[in-house]
C-alpha cells in the first residue's frame, strides 16, 4: 500500500471514530496518537468506565481541531 494513502486512512479513522462510537477510549486509538491526546487532556475532567478512561466527544472533537489547525504535538511514525 502507497504511504499515503496509509497515512490519509489513519487520519481518516481519527475523523470518523466520533461517529462510529458512542464511548471514545484512550485505548480506541493507535499508540503513536495517544501521547498527543494524552498531552491535549491534561487537566480536563474524564470519566472511567470498564477501567478504562473515557474521552468525551466534544473534547475528543477539539482535540481532532488542533489538529487539524497547529498539528501534532509529537513525532507520528505513520510507517
Amino acid at each position: 500500500m502507497n504511504p499515503i494513502d496509509r497515512i490519509s486512512r489513519r487520519i481518516n479513522t481519527l475523523i470518523q471514530l466520533p461517529e462510529n462510537k458512542e464511548v471514545i477510549f484512550i485505548t480506541d486509538l493507535r499508540k503513536e496518537y495517544r501521547q498527543d491526546l494524552k498531552n491535549f487532556i491534561f487537566g480536563e475532567t474524564l470519566a472511567v468506565k470498564d477501567g478504562k478512561i473515557v474521552i468525551g466527544k466534544n473534547l475528543y472533537k477539539r482535540w481532532l481541531q488542533k489538529i487539524k489547525t497547529k498539528g501534532f504535538d509529537y513525532d507520528v511514525k505513520f510507517i
